[in-house]
């Protein structure tokens, strides 16, 4: 984003290269000058040539001017280009010359990435770092895997609520197979996501990114790639990094955040096979479960892969008969998790016998969630349990806490710092909106944001605040001053660390 440094003309004076910079101007006005001549010249006699025509003689060319929308965009795929569409190396220079200076300006101006005033300032820096962070006191933590360097497994289910599973109170047989993971693993039951969407579950959970109204850092390239990543943080531990997605890889510019990221492999819509493009994003679930467990037996240990599961997006069109009647919004929804559920299951049945079973740490965790329309439409906006509660699962050969649950209260945000501390690599505190959840001191709340507010979890209830009407406009269990002042210093800090990238 070249925006900001708009305000400051001396300092882009200052460091300006490559010769003087009056002798630049002068040959930019001179050529621009002699181009503005040269056109007059040519083009105006041959206008004013031009004969006049009627109004059905310009059909023609708006017909020819509607068709720019393709080149516009990029394409008739389905997901318009962004930058990540010309990224193609880890490097950030090759990939910032690969970028259309045009296009990258009037997108940054667009999105406004020169603004630099907080919306949200309610209280001074201090008094809201003093609200929001809490020091570790130097203890133990609890053990929940195995010691030395265990390989790490990271499902993200796609829109996962946790009100599709039964052992968190939710639908009755909608996610079978998880709910008998979680008699041999450690679950947790009161988990949030930090936001409504893909890439903010992901800048969430793998870059301890929260979510700030109005805004999703994972699409501001210039902004992602200062955040520190676990895949970063592993491969650097001596792990190798693998990514899996049956999607579009140009979504939300997640190709820029992986590749950034330094994932080995990274592996997306276009490595399969059109016959297992079955979705309309892409290949199902089925066909990269495949593609994972043929490449784990491959893979060299420890290794971290991520798989970002498919199928449970909408318009929810999974293959096979549906194991639940009807054709509204909700049935289908839970009839695409439930086919999820069997591939994931199926999954790790069969890893369970792979020779990395043993030493590997298999986290199930969504992305975000989802509002059930029928079951949950009378809930409140934005509320905690029906819009952001999601489920999380560690299970595995070394994981050593098995049919346990986790009763803590946790943000997608503490997963990064948490996962470090268990594997007893430093960084952790690099994640400076997470929290390990099993330090001896830990902060009791979870925070989600969403465009114009926030939600706020706590051990006494929950809220939702949002900027107009400035005012709560649900909540849950007891109300207390002091978690809506928790809550602004929260908007805050991490609008202003959005702002500072």
């Amino acid at each position: 984003a070249v925006l900001p440094y708009l305000t400051h003309p001396k300092e882009i004076w200052a460091s300006a290269g490559g010769g003087s910079p009056w002798l630049l101007l002068s040959v930019f006005g001179a050529v621009t000058l002699g181009f503005v001549l040269l056109a007059w010249r040519i083009l105006r006699p041959r206008l004013l040539s031009l004969p006049a025509t009627r109004s059905a003689g310009a059909l023609p060319l708006f017909f020819a001017a509607a068709l720019l929308f393709v080149p516009a965009r990029g394409g008739i795929q389905q997901i318009p280009i962004n930058q990540s569409s010309a990224y193609f190396t880890a490097e950030p220079f090759a990939n910032q010359a690969a970028i259309n200076v045009g296009w990258n300006f009037f997108d940054s101006w667009i999105r406004g990435l020169n603004q630099r005033d907080n919306p949200y300032l309610v209280m001074p820096a201090d008094s809201a770092r003093a609200l929001v962070e809490v020091r570790e006191d130097g203890s133990e933590p609890r053990r929940v895997v195995t010691g030395g360097r265990p390989n790490v497994l990271l499902i993200v289910w796609e829109s996962f609520t946790a009100r599709s599973v039964e052992r968190l109170g939710g639908v009755r047989g909608a996610t079978p197979a998880f709910d008998a993971l979680a008699d041999s693993g450690l679950l947790f039951r009161h988990f949030y996501a930090s936001g409504d969407r893909t890439e903010k579950g992901l800048a969430a959970l793998l870059a301890g990114a929260p979510t700030v109204p109005d805004a999703s850092i994972l699409t501001v390239p210039s902004k992602a790639r200062t955040l520190p990543t676990l895949s970063r943080d592993l491969r650097d531990a001596g792990y190798a990094t693998a990514f899996y997605y049956g999607g579009e890889l140009g979504f939300a510019n997640l190709k820029g955040f992986v590749l950034e990221g330094r994932f080995d492999r990274i592996v997306g819509k276009d490595d399969f096979p059109d016959s297992s493009q079955t979705s309309k994003w892409g290949a199902h679930d089925e066909a990269t479960a495949a593609r994972v467990e043929a490449e784990l037996r491959q893979m060299k240990e420890p290794f971290f892969a991520t798989w970002l599961t498919l199928s449970s997006h909408e318009p929810f069109d999974v293959p096979g008969a549906e194991r639940l009647a009807g054709a509204d919004g909700e049935t289908r929804f839970i009839n695409s998790l439930r086919y999820t559920d069997r591939v994931v299951g199926q999954f790790l049945r069969r890893a369970a016998s792979e020779a990395w079973w043993t030493s590997t740490v298999v986290i199930i965790v969504a992305d975000h969630s989802k509002k059930l329309e029928r079951t949950d439409w009378a809930s409140a906006y934005k509320s905690a349990e029906s819009w952001y509660h999601i489920p999380m699962l560690w299970t595995g050969g070394a994981v050593t806490a098995r049919g346990q649950a986790v009763d803590d209260i946790m943000s997608q945000t503490d997963l990064a710092p948490t996962l470090l501390e268990q594997l007893r690599i430093p960084g952790g505190e690099r994640y400076r909106f997470g929290q390990a959840v099993f330090a001896a001191r830990r902060r009791p709340w979870a925070y989600y944001g969403f465009d114009g507010g926030f939600g706020l979890v706590t051990e006494r209830g929950s809220l939702v605040w949002e900027r107009l009407p400035n005012r709560i406009t649900s909540q849950t269990g007891v109300s207390d001053p002091r978690d809506l002042r928790l809550g602004r210093a929260m908007l805050q800090m991490t609008y202003q660390d959005y702002l500072d990238r």
